[in-house]
């Protein structure tokens, strides 16, 4: 009797620790869409995946000014998330500013890797960007156009130390 009670602890202890494994090893976020979980290959520095709260780490600036008075002024400051989707896959979240004050955040999803760098070296983010402003609790709803890697970024104008909120 004692040995079929061993056998019998040591498997719920097994089975246990199994499940101990596998939540802790789940994904950072995820994308949802058609039956299939994808993860985000990469997410800011800060983000936190039981509050969606993060900072925006990247800034892009510029010079202004001329002789003793020219300085580096932040333009911009954004972070973003990384992931791949197949063609009419679907991202969801909630997303909500911190106290930015009356500052609105964007966001936008750039379609290739290319694209991400074209915007980290853009002179403060100039481009024909399809931007989406939130300055309240709001909801992101996107389809992926086509198979392929994507970029979703979160900016704000200026410089800005507050969180944005993001829980796909």
């Amino acid at each position: 009797m004692g040995m079929t009670f061993s056998k019998f602890s040591a498997s719920c202890t097994i089975l246990l620790l199994c499940t101990i494994l596998v939540t802790s090893v789940s994904p950072l976020a995820n994308v949802y869409g058609m039956n299939q979980i994808v993860s985000f290959r990469r997410t800011p520095s800060e983000y936190n995946n039981q509050t969606g709260s993060f900072r925006l780490d990247s800034q892009l600036t510029n010079d202004w000014g001329s002789g003793n008075t020219q300085a580096t002024r932040v333009c911009l400051m954004f972070d973003y998330f990384i992931f791949n989707a197949q063609a009419g896959q679907q991202l969801q979240g909630q997303v909500q500013p911190g106290s930015t004050g009356n500052k609105p955040v964007y966001y936008v999803i750039l379609e290739s890797p290319t694209q991400l760098n074209i915007f980290w070296n853009s002179a403060c983010g100039r481009g024909n960007w399809q931007l989406q402003e939130f300055t309240s609790p709001s909801t992101i709803s996107w389809t992926a156009p086509k198979d392929g890697q994507y970029a979703l970024l979160f900016i704000v104008s200026g410089f800005y130390s507050g969180v944005v909120y993001f829980v796909p």
